[in-house]
């Protein structure tokens, strides 16, 4: 299948951007700026990242809470409307079919983000003994990232959000550069941080809105090379490298995420069994003594003995030298 273009793939270009093959998408590796400059933008002032290929569900109806409940490893019966909480997706295994993150619209509606679109073969199979309403919105949405300190005030200058009351991990529906917007506190940087979630057709209109507005602060387009740096540096997983369909959530350092106060949830069983035995691998994150950059499938070895794997790695601008993350 051909790879999809974004709604940002010609503003991207003007940028100067390196299209490259990713997730089924034409995106950004790095734009004219570089990636050093874009990861120190974005830890020094602001930046602005395409995350279209993220997907993104609706689950709605008489029985969304309960799937919610059965479909993830966290506890959402708290949830509140405006929040959002993240969470791994198991099989009965304990094994991760993803991870993301549920947001809370309504007493009886919800919305599922995560990074692979073929999540929805897996919802709609086990949603089927539920009475809801499913929907893939995946091509209804378009997501920008702004991250960096400055990035609250480059949004001030074009919504009339009170961007204070927005916590984080929290949402508004509000209108930003004359656009209706889904509008989060969040990010996959480690640092402050918004989404944008809007129609499609609009995407152009909110990416120049946002330059126009960074300006004064020496705003800077952020590809994926940056954010691959970036989310390392704050040890954040990405989905087909750090976790697949054999890695358990409490393996892959997200434990934190299963509530075994649930009394029921797909993996259950499992999980508190690899609790009480204990796992056998785990993830570790890496600083190297240089600038060298390891990459998905290098081998951690101590003297003689091989005992793990690298599943992402990157050079770090922060810290000057090569990081990793490995089992």
């Amino acid at each position: 299948m051909a790879a999809k273009k974004t709604p940002f793939y010609e503003v991207g270009l003007a940028a100067g951007a390196d299209m490259r093959e990713l997730f089924g998408y034409w995106l950004p590796w790095e734009y004219s700026t570089g990636h050093v400059k874009e990861h120190v933008g974005t830890r020094e002032r602001a930046s602005v990242c395409d995350l279209d290929y993220m997907a993104e569900f609706k689950i709605k109806g008489r029985d969304a809470l309960p799937l919610v409940q059965q479909l993830f490893t966290n506890d959402f019966q708290d949830l509140a409307v405006g929040r959002v909480r993240y969470t791994a997706m198991c099989n009965s295994d304990g094994n991760m079919i993803d991870d993301g993150t549920v947001w809370c619209l309504g007493t009886n509606e919800f919305i599922y983000i995560s990074g692979d679109e073929e999540d929805y073969e897996w919802l709609k199979h086990s949603a089927e003994s539920f009475n809801v309403e499913l929907t893939n919105l995946t091509s209804d949405w378009t997501t920008l990232a702004l991250q960096g300190p400055h990035s609250r005030s480059v949004l001030e200058k074009i919504t009339d959000a009170d961007l204070a009351s927005v916590r984080y991990y929290g949402f508004t529906q509000t209108i930003v550069a004359g656009v209706e917007c889904t509008l989060a506190r969040m990010g996959y940087t480690g640092e402050t941080g918004f989404e944008l979630h809007v129609d499609p057709r609009e995407g152009a209109v909110i990416w120049n809105a946002l330059f126009e507005a960074g300006a004064e602060h020496e705003i800077v387009p952020c590809g994926q090379a940056a954010l691959e740096s970036l989310r390392q540096e704050a040890g954040y997983l990405l989905v087909g490298n750090d976790h697949d369909k054999a890695t358990n959530p409490l393996e892959a350092g997200i434990g934190h995420a299963v509530k075994f106060t649930k009394r029921q949830f797909n993996g259950r069983e499992a999980l508190s069994e690899i609790l009480r035995t204990g796992i056998i691998r785990t993830i570790v994150w890496l600083k190297l003594d240089s600038r060298v950059v390891v990459a998905n499938g290098d081998l951690v070895t101590l003297g003689d003995q091989t005992i793990g794997g690298v599943t992402s790695g990157s050079y770090s601008p922060t810290l000057d030298r090569g990081v990793a993350m490995a089992y």
